[in-house]
């Protein structure tokens, strides 16, 4: 797993998620990766499937940077914890609970 990568404007300095090919809040092209840093949850759902398939928890994660992405929670990832967000190679994003 390696750390989520955002989006920053050269332009405006806007951060952004997903990518984009152009700025949303200057229409400026020049968008490079950054790390994503660090979050906080502040909400989380159960998706509930058949009986034999265990249960997936979501959450909403609004990073320090300010987007907004929707990752599955690991275990002590509740609301209002500090998360840092990882991509698997399957492009599956998780919250992982930090220290404070």
């Amino acid at each position: 797993m390696s750390e989520l990568q955002i989006q920053r404007c050269e332009g405006c300095g806007l951060n952004v998620f997903p990518d984009r090919l152009w700025c949303p809040g200057c229409g400026a092209g020049e968008l490079r990766h950054v790390d994503a840093g660090p979050g906080r949850v502040e909400e989380e759902t159960t998706l509930r499937r058949p009986p034999t398939a265990d249960p997936i928890t979501l959450g909403t994660v609004r990073l320090k940077a300010g987007p907004l992405v929707i990752a599955r929670l690991s275990t002590g990832a509740d609301p209002a914890a500090q998360v840092r967000l990882e991509r698997t190679t399957e492009r599956t994003i998780w919250a992982r609970a930090t220290p404070d």
